[in-house]
């Protein structure tokens, strides 16, 4: 018996064009309600002591970060506005001026974009980030940094742009 294949025709180059932003937008924006969505869910269903997600190892543990890069940067509130801001502004000038047919690039861009909107998004709001995901020891000894998905957004996209860094798109061949 043989398998039919069905023909996908080709996306116009208008169309393709147009969908490349919409996507990334739309990667950012999922990024950002997800984020504020989960941050707004712990702060109503998770006592300040914490949950047990999985015992030894993962619990939601509410915090609020009014530092920066995981309580390790210190400075006054306004200077992670600031920093938010422009980096916001980088990242969209960024995705606009570079490589859109580079979805790897693009994709980290987005997550990066969304994270940094949705981090913002608490400075403004109350003054600091509501950071929750504690992975732990047994003993309750912290890992990591207590985190939230805007950061886990953000990491993605460092790793995501590491990698491209080191392994660079091919481009393809050129038409004979």
């Amino acid at each position: 018996r043989r398998s039919r294949r069905h023909h996908v025709p080709e996306v116009p180059e208008p169309l393709r064009s147009l969908m490349r932003p919409v996507t990334f937008y739309l990667i950012a924006a999922v990024l950002v309600i997800t984020d504020q969505m989960s941050k707004w869910s712990v702060s109503r269903s998770v006592p300040p002591s914490g949950r047990s997600i999985i015992p030894g190892v993962f619990s939601l543990m509410p915090t609020h970060n009014a530092e920066g890069a995981f309580n390790i940067v210190q400075a006054p509130g306004w200077v992670f506005v600031i920093v938010a801001v422009v980096a916001i502004l980088a990242l969209v000038m960024a995705y606009h001026m570079g490589q859109r047919d580079d979805t790897v690039l693009c994709g980290a861009l987005a997550l990066a974009l969304g994270g940094a909107i949705g981090n913002l998004i608490d400075r403004a709001l109350y003054g600091y980030v509501r950071d929750f995901f504690q992975i732990h020891d047994f003993s309750g000894r912290t890992l990591w940094p207590i985190f939230n998905i805007a950061d886990a957004g953000i990491t993605v996209a460092i790793i995501l742009i590491a990698y491209r860094a080191i392994w660079p798109k091919a481009n393809p061949a050129p038409s004979a």
